[in-house]
């Protein structure tokens, strides 16, 4: 009798638990995929009003800044060769390896 007033673990409330972690997982899922999605309208946001403040005729950007765009495009131009000639590297020693294997 002194278990009368206690409530024991019935299947309905271990059901009720289970869902109600499956519902808590699908929420978070759902808030991430909101914050991804509300940080990608932010970034495009950004990017149009940063556009559109370069072609009002007031504006002047800084300088510097366009120093360092004119790098960043630099350096991006030889990261990109430095890959093409990695990769001719990469495939002229693959056929290298196969004549010294073919040759044995």
């Amino acid at each position: 009798r002194w278990n009368a007033g206690r409530e024991t673990s019935s299947p309905e409330t271990a059901l009720s638990e289970k869902q109600a972690k499956k519902e808590k997982e699908r929420l978070i899922k759902e808030l991430q995929l909101i914050t991804e999605e509300r940080n990608d309208l932010r970034d495009r946001l950004r990017f149009l009003t940063e556009r559109s403040m370069k072609n009002r005729p007031h504006f002047r950007a800084n300088p510097y800044y366009e120093d360092l765009e004119r790098m960043e495009e630099a350096v991006m131009s030889i990261l990109h060769n430095l890959e093409m000639e990695n990769s001719e590297i990469h495939e002229n020693n693959h056929k290298l390896k196969k004549e010294i294997t073919f040759s044995r």
